[in-house]
């Protein structure tokens, strides 16, 4: 069962990973989001009743945090380059240097809540 939760608990990183357009689209977005949300209520509630205190349960904390990590990070790199940026990782074009370190930092970031939270 934490198998599930923790692969539950990645639905930000592996949706970046293999389809990052729907993170910048604004309706899946807010779908995420409020799926996020859910998960971040029922781990919540599940830490408060004493339910999800050795289990993976935690990492369902982790999808909202990488989803507002992303936001903030995707709009200061739309600030300094005046544009989105690229998915790097099943590319290797050498003229998306800047993308590939926007998107080396959100996947540092993201492993990082990972091993806090776990």
């Amino acid at each position: 069962m934490n198998v599930i939760f923790i692969i539950i608990g990645m639905n930000v990183s592996i949706l970046f990973l293999f389809d990052k357009s729907k993170l910048d689209n604004k309706e899946w977005f807010f779908k995420l989001l409020i799926l996020n949300v859910i998960l971040f209520l029922i781990a919540s509630i599940s830490v408060l009743i004493g339910f999800g205190k050795n289990t993976a349960i935690n990492s369902l904390f982790v999808p909202m945090i990488a989803q507002l990590v992303y936001y903030v990070l995707s709009k200061l790199f739309y600030l300094i380059y005046k544009r989105n940026s690229v998915d790097t990782y099943w590319t290797m074009d050498k003229s998306l240097f800047i993308d590939g370190w926007f998107n080396s930092m959100f996947w540092l970031i993201s492993i990082l809540l990972f091993l806090f939270v776990l």
